[in-house]
């Protein structure tokens, strides 16, 4: 055997903790949560590690609203289950279970859970051009939290 530590080529997805950005608002992180199972991680993380992709889940409880934001790396979202009113740049739409979205680098994005159940996506990040810079970089938040709509439903 040897001594050599092998890099993880799998990862449970319940077994990374979720949370949300430290900078974000109590409000915002009771109701959106997500974990990076690839990519890279605080100490003692357990996820796949890679230095050009990001990788992992994110769920939005029923009523959740998650406020206009951007971030430098391109991103793709997959719509496990849930709806939601979407938003990207000033385009607006229902978004549903098997739909893929794109967000272009810096492009400002928004999520309203309109459902019953929590909204479970897979979200993608890479470096377009080897910059890994962009994967570092937490989102902004661009608009204010409205209290009314960040208010967690119970939960299922």
């Amino acid at each position: 055997m040897s001594d050599k530590a092998e890099t993880p080529n799998r990862v449970l997805g319940s077994s990374v903790a979720m949370g949300a950005h430290a900078s974000y608002p109590e409000a915002l992180r009771s109701v959106v949560r997500w974990n990076t199972l690839v990519g890279s991680g605080n100490e003692g993380w357990t996820g796949i590690p890679q230095g050009d992709v990001r990788m992992g889940l994110l769920a939005l409880d029923p009523g959740g609203y998650y406020p206009s934001h951007a971030h430098p790396a391109p991103e793709i979202y997959y719509i496990v289950s849930g709806a939601a009113e979407w938003s990207v740049g000033d385009e607006s739409f229902a978004a549903v279970a098997g739909m893929a979205i794109y967000h272009a680098p810096n492009m400002p994005h928004r999520m309203v859970n309109t459902g019953t159940v929590p909204l479970r996506t897979v979200w993608f990040w890479w470096a377009p051009g080897g910059d890994a810079a962009v994967l570092t970089t937490a989102p902004k938040l661009l608009e204010p939290l409205p209290d009314a709509l960040c208010a967690p439903a119970p939960r299922t």
